[in-house]
This record gives structure tokens, C-alpha cells and sequence, in this order.
């Protein structure tokens, strides 16, 4: 994505020389906080190999990996506060002469609580609080497209109006070089409701394979999977609970069970970016969903498990490494 102007560019280019610096640290770090490679590793989810490489330079760090670094350091840290200083000034030493003081004071002792803090505030980003349900205005898709990664599921490829309602989001998204971002357990699902017995889902299937067609023909579309997705919520929840840290993340549906479920990382404890929860309808277009709206009958039900293999459209489809 481009960046948003010289705010989100700064901010941007902040937390790349956190990464860098903290790369340039990462050996004496490991070793200060008395882990070996393969000890290390294992915390961070990485093979002995990766760290290898990391610590060599032969790979580049991501936000992912800096964000598991300092969740381990804040962790150590919590019971030594002693180490901070020490660890500070490793890192105060690998920043570049003409960049220091990056890592001069490490906010209430969590480097976490620093990355977090070099993000651009919510509300500089979209014109209402992330508490307030609202209607969203013409001039914040641009924000959205520009500083959010932003999934679509199911449900909205099949509501009248929707491709229309979102026109605005879709010029900003390719103004922006951002495509939407649809899971394969997505596609199954219209696939499967294509093989439906009522013949109005199977006509709204049909409408939305073509609406989801037609996206991916004008490059709007990433569609990602792994064989490891089991359904469409699952799958959603894991996504964005391992993304939301390093990315502001947006969903579209008309679910009230998915916008719960997704909801629900927005009060855990694993930190990171509040998630935009939207929903469209014919009356309203684009709006918010209010948390007392987000309840669901045991009857509403999209998760099918079933393997399509045979469809029209040309999937090439990437993982869930990343999605920058």
C-alpha cells in the first residue's frame, strides 16, 4: 500500500529502523536473555535456521518476527526490569549514528507499547471513534483503503446493491495499489451454495461468483489460503489474530456471527489494532456494526468443509505468511 501522506510515512519509516536496529541486535539480545538458537526459535515459532539467518542478515526481519521478539523480551523483562538498561543500550548502539534515539526510553519498560505507539491514531485515520457505530462517509474510504487491509467474505457478494455501495472503496483501493482480500474457505462456500437445493441461493450464489469474477478481473482481488483453513470462521479469527499486531485490519460482512467472533479480538489480551467491523445493507450502505446487533441464532450457519475443486474462476492463490 502507499502511504498516506508524510504523517503515516514517518511513522512507517520509524518502525522499519526499529525492525533494522533490532536485527543488528537480535545475537547479543538472544544472548543476554540467556536463550539458545533453538530455544529462542521455538518462542518465536521459527526453525533453529531461520534465526541463523536472521542474526546473519542473510533474511530480513518482519513485523511479525519483531513483534514475537518483543513479546519475549517484554516477557523476560517483567521479572529482571534490571535488563532493560542493558538491552536498551544494545540497541541504542546498532542504531544508525544519524538515527539515534530511537530506542532512547522504552515506554512503561514494553518495547510493544513503543511499536503500538508509532502507529497514526485511529482517529486521524477515519473521521469517528472506533467506538461510535456510523454510516461511513465518501471521504473515509479513502483512509480505509489507504491504511487498512481490508477481507471480504461470503455474505456480501450475495446482497443486491453491494458492488455499487462499495464503488467509492474500490476507486480508493486502486488508487492506493490495495486489493481486497478473500479467503479460499470463501470461494468453497459460494461454490458450495451453487449446489444448492433452493434455487433463490443457488441464483444468489451465482450472482455473487459473478460479482467475485468480475473483481478479480480488475485486479481488485487477493484470494489466500492454506490446506490447514477448516472453515470460514476459523479462519477469519486465526488470520486476524495473528495479523492484527502489525496490520489495521477490515471486514465486510453481513454475518452477525462472523462480526462476533471477529469482535471478540477486539477485548482479548493479545494487544494490537482494534479491527474495523462493516456491514453493508440496500438502505444503509456501508456502516459500522453495533456491538448489540452482533447476535446470532445457532441456525445461522456458513461453514462448509466441503473441497471444491472445479470452478471458473482462475485461482492463484497466496498463503497466510503475510499480507503487506
Amino acid at each position: 500500500m502507499k502511504g498516506g501522506g508524510k504523517m503515516i510515512d514517518f511513522y512507517y519509516q520509524l518502525r522499519q529502523k526499529m525492525i533494522d536496529t533490532m536485527q543488528l541486535s537480535l545475537k547479543q539480545i538472544r544472548q543476554v536473555l540467556g536463550f539458545g538458537v533453538q530455544e529462542f526459535g521455538d518462542l518465536i515459532g521459527l526453525t533453529r535456521q531461520s534465526i541463523n539467518n536472521l542474526e546473519s542478515r542473510k533474511n530480513q526481519m518482519s513485523a511479525i518476527q519483531y513483534v514475537a521478539i518483543c513479546a519475549i523480551i517484554d516477557n523476560c523483562t517483567k521479572d529482571k526490569p534490571e535488563l532493560l538498561s542493558v538491552l536498551s543500550t544494545i540497541l541504542r548502539s546498532n542504531e544508525p549514528e544519524q538515527e539515534s534515539g530511537v530506542f532512547e526510553t522504552i515506554e512503561n519498560g514494553s518495547l510493544l507499547k513503543k511499536w503500538f505507539l508509532c502507529f497514526p491514531d485511529d482517529s486521524k485515520i477515519i473521521g469517528f471513534p472506533q467506538t461510535e457505530s456510523s454510516v461511513i462517509e465518501y471521504t473515509d474510504f479513502g483512509n480505509i483503503a489507504d491504511s487498512y487491509r481490508v477481507f471480504l467474505d461470503q455474505t456480501v457478494f450475495f446482497e443486491d446493491g453491494f458492488l455499487n455501495a462499495i464503488q467509492p472503496l474500490i476507486s480508493a483501493m486502486k488508487n492506493n495499489g490495495n486489493k481486497f482480500i478473500v479467503p479460499l474457505k470463501v470461494i468453497e462456500a459460494i461454490q458450495y451454495q451453487m449446489m444448492s437445493a433452493d434455487g433463490e441461493e443457488v441464483k444468489n450464489a451465482q450472482c455473487g461468483m459473478n460479482l467475485l469474477m468480475g473483481m478479480q478481473k480488475e485486479d481488485l482481488v487477493e484470494i489466500r489460503g492454506e490446506k490447514s483453513d477448516v472453515n470460514i470462521i476459523s479462519t477469519f479469527v486465526s488470520v486476524f489474530a495473528k495479523f492484527k499486531c502489525v496490520n489495521r485490519l477490515a471486514l465486510i460482512t453481513c454475518s452477525s456471527k462472523l462480526a462476533n467472533q471477529v469482535d471478540s479480538l477486539n477485548n482479548d489480551t493479545i494487544g494490537g489494532f482494534n479491527i474495523l467491523i462493516l456491514k453493508y445493507s440496500k438502505d444503509d450502505g456501508i456502516q459500522k456494526w453495533k456491538t448489540e446487533d452482533m447476535v446470532y441464532s445457532e441456525r445461522e450457519s456458513f461453514d462448509s468443509e466441503e473441497k471444491i475443486s472445479d470452478t471458473d474462476l482462475d485461482v492463484v492463490f497466496k498463503g497466510w505468511g503475510t499480507i503487506d
